[in-house]
């Protein structure tokens, strides 16, 4: 049971990925991104598909790159790694997920609620923003760039 007293109902499900990018589980974005529970598995694995296919395209031009140096997965590329996790997958990760919520925030400010319900420090274009933001961050890490700079993804 949730604080909100709706039962908890993150249901994992693996969205398959492209073979080279890593597949990523629903209930861990629902769990780690505190996704409301009005939110249908459905809903989470199709933002969380466009998230991908986003940020895949964004890394497109890394893919080729460890394609040809004969790396034929993310996970077979070499990266430091914290907490049992590589640093690759950490960022992809987190590049994804941030994405998915920023496309469910725009789905979750459609739903009618009281005025008492209303939350717009969760709901507001500038947390939308925020989790965009969020998403090209970790892009730029993955990628070993400076935060502050004009590229060429």
């Amino acid at each position: 049971m949730s604080f909100s007293g709706l039962p908890d109902q993150a249901v994992d499900s693996t969205v398959s990925n492209d073979g080279f990018w890593p597949d990523l589980d629903t209930g861990e974005f629902q769990k780690n991104y505190r996704l409301p529970a009005e939110y249908e598995l459905g809903m989470v694995e199709d933002n969380l598909q466009l998230g991908m296919a986003s940020v895949n395209h964004t890394l497109r031009k890394w893919k080729a790159e460890q394609q040809e140096a004969g790396h034929d997965s993310m996970d077979s590329v070499p990266s430091d790694q914290i907490g049992g996790d590589k640093l690759t997958l950490i960022y992809y990760r987190r590049a994804v997920f941030c994405h998915a919520k920023a496309l469910l925030l725009q789905q979750f400010a459609t739903t009618d609620r009281r005025e008492a319900a209303n939350n717009e420090a969760k709901e507001s274009e500038e947390t939308e923003d925020k989790f965009l933001e969020f998403s090209r961050h970790a892009i730029t890490d993955f990628l070993g760039l400076c935060r502050i700079g004009v590229y060429d993804l």
